[in-house]
């Protein structure tokens, strides 16, 4: 349930765009498969559903209404969520059904994303409303999906073994700069800090539906040790694996 500081400021935003911004947030709400999210004109979230919380690993909606995307995600990722909210609030034209790379839980599935203004009294764009949902099967992605997924799906596998960039290379059937370079621009991140990624996000599992300690968990996601793992998940999600552990503790 929302504070009542947060409830009035999301409140204040929904008079400003009307009911319907409103009833298609409760609508959308009901379907587990979308994700959707509103942000006012100063890129602060006013409204995040069940999916978005669960991927976002926040207990509920009042831990991200008036925060940016960028006091929640890493950089890489909070600048093209962002940049995509701002074109269409400076154009005025909505993006629909794009085919994006940049998740969240950096999960193998390509993302189809919708992005669409929305207008207060007078016209004026006061925000942006986003959907997602996961590419299906039978839908098209760019051609240089499949050698990238092939490596994603082979991360996801053997992410808690030695890997090298000429490992990943290999299994792309590419040259490792040609590798380098298609991934870096396909992910919005180097291969190797997408390996990076994927084992906090693993730790980030076990630290809260296990009690194992922080240096079996260290030995199990990948890194060298138990400093270099807390080092890297400082890093990455701001806080250590202790203090992560006791703040998401079984919701995950």
């Amino acid at each position: 349930m929302l504070s009542s500081a947060v409830h009035k400021h999301q409140r204040a935003f929904f008079r400003k765009a009307g009911s319907n911004v409103s009833l298609l947030k409760a609508v959308v709400d009901t379907m587990h498969d979308v994700g959707f999210y509103i942000t006012d004109d100063k890129d602060r979230i006013m409204a995040f559903t069940r999916r978005n919380c669960e991927e976002c690993n926040v207990p509920d909606e009042s831990a991200v209404i008036g925060k940016t995307c960028a006091e929640l995600f890493p950089d890489y990722l909070a600048e093209v969520y962002m940049e995509r909210d701002r074109r269409v609030r400076r154009t005025g034209i909505p993006i629909i059904n794009e085919v994006f790379s940049h998740s969240v839980d950096r999960s193998t599935d390509m993302r189809i994303v919708s992005v669409f203004p929305i207008h207060g009294r007078g016209g004026r764009i006061i925000g942006t409303v986003c959907t997602y949902r996961t590419a299906t099967a039978g839908e098209t992605v760019p051609e240089w999906y499949g050698r990238v997924r092939t490596v994603i799906a082979h991360i996801d596998a053997h992410y808690a073994e030695r890997l090298t960039l000429q490992d990943l290379a290999d299994v792309a059937g590419m040259s490792v700069a040609a590798f380098r370079r298609v991934f870096a621009e396909t992910m919005q991140m180097t291969p190797i800090r997408y390996l990076n990624t994927i084992r906090i996000n693993a730790a980030r599992r076990l630290l809260t539906r296990t009690d194992k300690l922080v240096s079996e968990i260290a030995v199990a996601t990948g890194f060298w040790d138990q400093s270099h793992f807390i080092k890297a998940f400082r890093a990455e999600r701001g806080k250590t694996p202790t203090e992560y552990r006791r703040e998401h503790w079984n919701r995950d």
